[in-house]
């Protein structure tokens, strides 16, 4: 229309050709085994997270018991206490997942199994009937 012959048109295929040569468009979500590593990342983040907090936390409430009694040994029994209930907690959460893997792990082994002489039957052996 501006008389400008490499600017395509609408009419002109020229519109068409080069959105051809666009690469594909990645998918729209992540694959499963994708997704499960995000997850794992994520989880093993907020363990992480959590034992973080719940030591500033507990330093935090043994330096308020130290002012509130004019002491100095609460914040230490309370860094104590609460890195060995964070330790507790990051175990236990840990041991849970591995066990939950370790369960799913031997449930698609299970499905696989059972799946398999299925497939097995129904394939032609090649014998002549």
């Amino acid at each position: 229309m501006t008389g400008d012959h490499d600017a395509p048109s609408s009419n002109s295929g020229r519109a068409d050709k080069s959105r051809q040569k666009l690469p594909a468009a990645p998918p729209a979500l992540p694959s499963d085994p994708e997704r499960r590593e995000r997850s794992d990342a994520a989880r093993y983040a907020g363990v992480g997270l959590q034992f973080a907090i719940t030591i500033l936390v507990c330093l935090w409430l043994g330096n308020w018991l130290d002012r509130k009694f004019g002491t100095s040994k609460f914040v230490f029994l309370a860094v104590f206490l609460g890195a060995g209930a964070a330790f507790y907690s990051m175990y236990r959460q840990l041991m849970g997942n591995l066990e939950r893997d370790e369960e799913a792990k031997r449930a698609r082994k299970s499905a696989a199994a059972a799946s398999s002489p299925d497939e097995s039957r129904g394939r032609d052996t090649g014998g002549s009937v």
